[in-house]
């Protein structure tokens, strides 16, 4: 009795009659011919048991017991919503086909019998699914999920028991059409399930992060069906059509769904860190369920892809001899079919959870990143160096490549955070690749035996070579990275300071330092392309060579025939091979870099320092010994305060006396080596350079408190902001532009003291608020802020130089080198209100603020870019509410950047380097596909040759075919080399044309474009033309003539497929021209969502002494940030998840178009050669991937082309003058008002002749009818309120207005006949905010490195005696080397090898102003302009810097001008002459003595300066 007589017995299910088969004798022939087929038959007879239906339905009904049995049934029902509601139709109709299916298959069992147990399943999952409509949602998901489960296994146990035998050919049973309907009606049920919306459930999270979360709708990922969530990305359609029809704004995204969240994201990976020391384990730990699924799709998606070469090399043996098939070829087909379509749903379904690992990576990281800065310690310079990495001799990076430290934290938030999220896919290499590639081994070794073992064991010991080139790719990538950091921070300090860069005219030197930093880094970045480019070549020859190897030894050692079907089974299986290895070795460079960037993250965290929180308490310092930082050289000693609370306790002291640090160590910005300090918890802080959001000026003075509107209007008018409001277009909602840009010096400081004094902090602290304020406004501050009750009961901390504030604290402290050198109790003295004339003020030279008016009319009438108004209204003169601007923020960038042509790849290309170099490329990418698709048609001749006894012999054949591969990987690496040469070149020329373009645009441009936009286009966007955009260009145009040559090797063969091919390449153009124009406007968003994120970071990092004093405001920051980033997050999901949405399509089309070609080459059996055939199939079968591929790469090319835009936008970006706009000034003319002497210029004389100056052409006045002459040699002070116009009247002498009427000349010369660089680099302007770049003194003192070093050390010289250099004497001198390591015995302790960190933070105020003063020096300029450049310090510098000035200008002959913006009288009582402005128009000019005896403005500004008894003494002692 055999197996099948055993089975029959059994009741469970129907029998295998003998009667099934052709004959008894032929079956059992058959099973002993091909006994493979034996376990069909008994896996067939298993299903028909019912054994496997009963362990089903019996398993099924345990789990449902279980869970009612555990279930809590106290616990309140989660809230139900509309997307929680059963979807009605699709319920209805499921039912119905259950019932069908049931119906259905009891019939059969009663006609065929023996089929109760699938009733007995189909049953159980029908009643189950009626109960489920009844109880609760969770009810409800818990019995769906069953029923799902029964429907689906009980559908695949029924086929396998019915269906399955027929692949045998000798199977000729006829099934029953019931039993034929109940399947089929028992999979539409199935099909309905499965394309059922889902339920959605509310998340359970915790309260505090339900909080945070804006809505709890879900998004359509968590709602759709579980096609359309796995195979089909069905919810993305409406998206995509929307995006094809119009542009998109970020609101017509889908929704973020809840797991996504910021904040859920953030209290994930701070719990993994708390169980982790390492970033990497971290990850690991954060992201685990999302990287086994990972690894479980890869290895799945690997080894499912080779049911394809399994099919295809039966199919070519079916083709081969029809006759002796046993297996009916339509199962190949079906095969043929399944494996590339669930490699696909597999694959894609892979890359969509590690897009969101993507996003999820980037979203915790930065959040992190932010919060650890925010709770810590600035970080020393040397420890972010140490980030940075080292080179190979272990020495640290050089002073022209050091960068800031805010610029290197910010490139770990950007760069660095993306290198990680970009490292996902090692785990692709870790467990697909192996995976694959060890099924292709054995595949292989069932082809060719023991030549595929030999094969395999060549590959393997060439593999080190591989891995020896990622090593190096590592350091190289490392060194990289830090000159990355440098250029960055680089830009981004500069950018920073632009407008004392043109004040200079230092463009040109600021251009070669960072493309200094930039040659080095591209250096760096062609070393990695040549180390890719081996890798690449390296990955592609071993396989090749192996191929090679194996077909050798299989005909010539082992004289076996090379025949079709393993043939071209090896290629198809060496092919998968070979891309193995090479996506591996490709992905090894993100490797590379996540390793590196791994490495930096955990050298940041394990430096920090937490910031100091000290008791909370009255304020009070008892024994404090305080230091910025463990290196810095000076420090506070022995600091002992007791500061009168609810009190004015004012803090004075000459420059660098340590005022500045004494408020930082209140607020626990410094190390306390010693002592202690009490402070209440919430403490507002005014700082000395203002800083302001960029925000509306409401929002700015709020800082994220509530509104009160009788508190809010009694700030701004103690502030003397009213007057102001009235000049700006949206009054308080106007922008004031990144770190109030938009403002004038004095409204800034105006403003963040508004904010302080409108926080309800018990302490404020102010750190010279008055520097930049003229006497008036002084007057009036100090009037309305601390003679009133604003301040009562509040403890406030003045840092002021002001002579007349002192002798009214109820605490006076003077400071000097570090400790307080006197102390002076005045307890509940009365302030009084210093004297001012109330007609004086009510007229119209108070507080005008023309500059800033001006500005804002400008932008108002103006058009920016693509027309769009300069504040971001329409150019109709429509303006938009400051609210309405910050919520579609980052939908108008991306529409600001405009379309993008889809040919604009040949201007791309064009920067190559030559139109020759862009022909080569294309080239050698027909050449490399040609040599491709050659060595396929040769194997096909070879295996042809075997059957037509061809007189040639094997050697003849393995060597051609071996010149046709070598030459496909010689073609192949002349290809990759052209493109990453010409790819090099373009990022070279586009860097330089930007910095050039940036550096050269008026400053009126940066008032529209926050610098952060700026940065984001060097980092994020430079870097995808430095790495990206090559790539995807190559593979598009490879893939487009690869597709070419494929189509046309299979049509040659097969004309018949054409047709299908045709429809392919239909359908995927439609799908993705769809999928493109979305594509492209998501990634705007994605582009534009990007910089506020960084902006924003930025901005923190700028004020973070602020942000951390209030009580709550770190947290604040940190919502609004998550803010920021789910926008972020919106745009990546959506960019992401479209390219699933296309690959899903066109995969579906080509695997028919695959099926379509096995069944017109079965058609073909014994009619078509076998080796055509195969060669058809072969290519063919790739057909699939190469148009996904093609359309994701022409999608990529485009979408990074936004990159290219984006850039090439501000590189074309109008400059400040056109180099053609003048004529050359060594030309010979009798014209003197057109060309510049060669000695030009001779003496500082000025004069103006009838001028009227404006800001924008369409603007207001701002100077009228201005007449005024400066005589070489004199000393010149322009005094008035602030906005009289004193600063556009120095403006206008640099030429950054614009001069509507009148002349203005310059040692006899129209300043507008020549260019303006020429006139700056003429003059020279002391401004009112010193700026000090990252380097040393001697590259601040003279960026260009021009000037003679002796010059240069005279200036230096000349500066040392002043009061606020002094403390070096004794603190730094000590700890200053030189350059060989020999103590710096030099008097000061400056020199020109001192350190300067970025911004000067490493001097005082005082400090950076005399280093200020030192570069004026060396510039031995004729005219001279200090604007309030003496504003902050004390008398003593002021007088030591006026004394310096004077004595320099006496040194030179007496024919330099000085020309001084002054609010401080005391400083320009003794110059020549005085010019009193108001209201743009020139009020007074003459002497001092003369304006005093006059009694007007100038004598009124005298009596309100609090210092009129002095100035009178010293105008009568002149």
């Amino acid at each position: 009795m055999d197996l099948f007589s055993l089975a029959s017995s059994s009741h469970w299910g129907s029998p295998l009659h003998s009667q099934d088969y052709l004959g008894r004798g032929q079956f059992r022939l058959n099973l002993h011919d091909d006994s493979d087929l034996q376990w069909v038959h008994d896996f067939a007879q298993l299903a028909q048991t019912g054994y496997l239906q009963l362990t089903i339905l019996v398993a099924s009904f345990l789990l449902l017991v279980r869970y009612l049995l555990q279930r809590s049934y106290s616990k309140i029902s989660l809230p139900e919503t509309n997307a929680s509601t059963i979807s009605l139709p699709h319920e209805i109709c499921g039912q119905l086909f259950r019932a069908a299916a049931l119906a259905l298959m009891v019939v059969s069992a009663v006609q065929i019998g023996g089929k109760w147990t699938n009733v007995a399943v189909i049953t159980y999952a029908f009643v189950l699914g009626l109960l489920r409509l009844f109880n609760d949602l969770e009810w409800r998901h818990v019995a769906l999920h069953h029923v799902n489960f029964l429907l689906v296994t009980v559908l695949l146990v029924i086929v396998v028991g019915e269906l399955l035998p027929y692949v045998d050919v000798a199977y000729s049973r006829h099934l029953s059409p019931v039993m034929i309907s109940s399947i089929a009606t028992l999979a539409v049920a199935v099909l309905v399930a499965a394309s059922t919306p889902r339920e959605w459930v509310p998340p359970s999270i915790d309260l505090d992060l339900s909080e945070k979360i804006p809505t709890r709708e879900p998004s359509p990922e968590e709602t759709c069906s579980w096609i359309g969530y796995y195979a089909t990305y069905e919810w993305l359609t409406p998206l995509l059509l929307r995006g094809f029809r119009r542009q998109m704004t970020v609101e017509e995204l889908p929704k973020l769904p809840w797991y996504d969240e910021p904040f859920v994201l953030l209290s994930r990976i701070l719990a993994a860190r708390a169980k982790s020391t390492r970033s990497f384990s971290t990850i690991l730990r954060y992201l685990r369920p999302e990287f086994t699924s990972m690894a479980l799709l890869a290895m799945i998606s690997f080894t499912i892809e080779l049911l394809t070469p399994f099919a295809m090399y039966k199919l070519l043996g079916y083709i081969g001899n029809p006759e002796a098939a046993n297996v009916r070829p339509w199962i190949w087909l079906i095969l043929l079919s399944i494996g590339p379509f669930s490699r696909a749903v597999a694959f894609q379904q892979y890359i969509f959870i590690g897009t969101r690992v993507v996003v999820r990576i980037k979203s915790a990281l930065t959040q992190e990143l932010y919060y650890k800065a925010m709770g810590c310690m600035e970080l020393e310079d040397e420890v972010f160096a140490d980030i940075a990495g080292l080179g190979k001799d272990g020495n640290k990076p050089n002073k022209q490549q050091a960068a800031t430290a805010s610029g290197r934290l910010a490139n770990l938030m950007s760069a660095d955070v993306d290198a990680v999220c970009y490292g996902r896919d090692i785990v692709m290499v870790l467990f697909g690749v192996p995976c694959g590639t060890l099924f292709v081994v054995i595949g292989l070794y069932k082809l060719m035996d023991w030549p595929a073992l030999v094969g395999s064991a060549v590959m393997l010991a060439l593999s080190p070579l591989p891995l020896l080139i990622s090593r190096k790719m590592m350091g190289l990538h490392r060194d990289m990275k830090q000159i990355q950091d440098s250029r960055i921070s680089a830009v981004s300090e500069y950018l920073t300071s632009i407008r004392a860069i043109k004040y200079f005219a230092w463009e040109d030197a600021i251009i070669e330092k960072i493309e200094a930093i930039r040659r080095g880094e591209q250096r760096k970045i062609w070393g990695l392309n040549v180390l890719f480019i081996c890798l690449g070549q390296l990955t592609e020859c071993i396989p090749t060579f192996a191929l090679l190897l194996m077909f050798g030894l299989h005909v010539l050692v082992r004289k076996e025939k090379l025949t079709a079907e393993i043939a071209f089974t090896s290629i198809s299986l060496v092919r998968t091979l070979r891309r193995n290895l090479s996506m591996a070795s490709q992905y090894s460079r993100h490797f590379t870099a996540t390793l590196v960037s791994l490495r930096r993250l955990d050298r940041y965290f394990d430096n920090v320092t937490p910031l100091i929180r000290h008791p909370d308490g009255p304020l009070k310092i008892t024994n404090a010994s305080l230091r910025r930082h463990k290196k810095a050289a000076f420090s506070l000693k022995d600091v002992s305060l007791d500061f009168v609370e609810g009190g004015l306790n004012v803090v004075t002291g000459p420059s660098g006396s340590g005022k500045s640090t004494l408020l930082m160590g209140i607020l626990g910005e410094t190390l306390l080596e010693s002592g202690s300090i009490t402070c209440p918890k919430d403490v507002a802080y005014a700082s000395q350079s203002p800083w302001l959001q960029n925000e509306t000026i409401r929002e700015n003075i709020l800082f994220n408190s509530t509104f009160e509107q009788v508190r809010y209007d009694r700030v701004i008018e103690a502030c003397g902001l009213s007057i102001d409001m009235n000049e700006f277009p949206e009054r308080d909602e106007t922008e004031v532009g990144e770190n109030g840009t938009s403002l004038s010096g004095g409204q800034k400081s105006r403003v963040a003291l508004a904010r302080a004094l409108y926080s309800k902090s018990p302490v404020i602290l102010l750190d010279d608020i008055f520097s930049a304020l003229d006497a008036k406004t002084s007057a009036a501050l100090w009037r309305e802020a601390f003679c009133g009750d604003l301040l009562r009961g509040r403890t406030v901390v003045l840092v002021t130089q002001l002579p007349w504030i002192a002798p009214q604290a109820d605490l006076t402290i003077v400071m000097e080198n570090g400790q307080v050198k006197d102390l002076q109790q005045n307890i509940g003295v009365t302030r009084h209100i210093v004297s001012i004339d109330e007609a004086q003020l009510d007229e119209g030279n108070v507080d005008v603020t023309m500059e800033v008016a001006a500005t804002n009319a400008a932008e108002t009438n103006g058009t920016g870019l693509n027309g769009t108004g300069l504040n971001g209204s329409a150019a109709n003169g429509h303006i938009k509410t400051a609210a309405a601007k910050r919520q579609d923020e980052v939908t108008q960038e991306a529409l600001k950047t405009g379309q993008t042509a889809r040919l604009q790849f040949f201007s791309y290309m064009r920067l190559f380097g030559s139109p020759f170099h862009a022909l080569l490329a294309i080239m050698m990418s027909v050449l490399s596909n040609a040599s491709f698709v050659g060595t396929t048609l040769w194997l096909a001749i070879w295996v042809d040759s075997y059957d037509k006894e061809d007189a040639y012999g094997v050697g003849f054949y393995l060597g051609i075919y071996a010149i046709w591969t070598f030459g496909d990987t010689f073609f192949n690496g002349l290809t990759y080399i052209c493109y990453e040469r010409g790819g090099w070149f373009a990022a070279r020329t586009l860097h330089t044309n930007f910095i050039k373009a940036i550096m050269n645009v008026p400053l009126s441009w940066f008032k529209t474009t926050p610098v952060g936009r700026i940065v984001n286009r060097f980092s994020r966007d430079m870097a995808s033309l430095d790495t990206a955009i090559v790539g995807m260009l190559r593979m598009t145009i490879e893939n487009a003539i690869r597709l070419v040559f494929q189509s046309f090797a299979v049509s040659t063969v097969l004309p018949v497929f054409m047709l299908p091919v045709a429809a392919c390449c239909v359908v995927g153009i439609i799908a993705g021209e769809i999928y493109t124009r979305t594509a492209v406007a998501v990634k705007r968003l994605v582009s534009s969502a990007q910089s506020p994120v960084f902006a924003h970071f930025g901005d923190t990092l700028a004020g973070l002494p602020i942000i951390r004093a209030r009580a709550g405001m770190s947290e604040t920051f940190g919502n609004q940030l998550s803010e920021k980033l789910r926008v972020l997050e919106r745009t990546l999901e959506a960019q992401f998840n479209c390219n699933r949405w296309v690959a899903l399509r066109i995969d579906m089309m080509t695997t028919l178009v695959t099926v379509a070609a096995g069944i017109i080459a079965v058609s073909k059996a014994g009619v078509v050669a076998a080796g055509l055939v195969g060669f058809s199939l072969a290519n063919a079968t790739t057909l699939n991937i190469l148009i996904v591929v093609l359309v994701r790469a022409m999608n990529e090319v485009e979408v990074e082309l936004q990159s290219y835009h984006r850039v090439k936008e501000y590189a074309n970006a109008e400059p400040e003058e056109k180099r053609d706009e003048y004529k050359e000034q060594s030309a010979y003319t009798d014209d003197p008002a057109v060309v510049l002497p060669k000695n030009w210029p001779r003496t500082g004389e000025v004069e103006f002749r009838n001028v009227t100056i404006k800001y924008d052409p369409e603007g207001p006045e701002i100077l009228k009818n201005i007449n005024l002459k400066f005589a070489a040699g004199e000393r010149v002070a322009v005094v008035g309120r602030t906005g009289s116009g004193k600063s556009t009247l120095v403006l206008s002498l640099l030429r950054f207005t614009n001069i509507v009427s009148g002349q203005i000349f310059f040692d006899g010369v129209d300043i507008t006949s020549f260019p303006r660089k020429r006139l700056r680099e003429a003059l020279t302007i002391i401004p009112q905010e010193a700026v000090l770049f990252n380097g040393d003194v001697g590259s601040n003192l003279d960026p260009t490195n021009k000037v003679p070093k002796n010059v240069v050390e005279k200036a230096l010289d000349y500066c040392s005696g002043i009061a606020s250099f002094q403390f070096h004497r004794d603190e730094e001198r000590a700890n200053h080397v030189n350059g060989d390591g020999s103590p710096d015995l030099s008097d000061s302790g400056i020199t020109l090898s001192t350190v300067v960190k970025a911004k000067g933070e490493n001097f005082s105020h005082g400090q950076r102003q005399v280093l200020s003063l030192c570069r004026a020096l060396v510039r031995k300029s004729k005219l001279l302009l200090l604007d309030e450049a003496t504003a902050s310090m004390d008398y003593e510098t002021d007088q030591g810097i006026q004394e310096v000035l004077r004595k320099e200008l006496n040194e030179q002959g007496g024919d330099r001008t000085l020309v001084t913006i002054a609010h401080r009288l005391k400083t320009i009582i003794d110059y020549d002459r005085v010019v009193v402005m108001s209201a743009g128009s020139v009020l007074e000019v003459g002497t001092p003595k003369e304006l005093y005896e006059a009694k007007g403005q100038f004598h009124d500004m005298m009596r309100h300066s609090g210092e009129f008894e002095d100035l009178e003494k010293l105008l009568k002692e002149k």
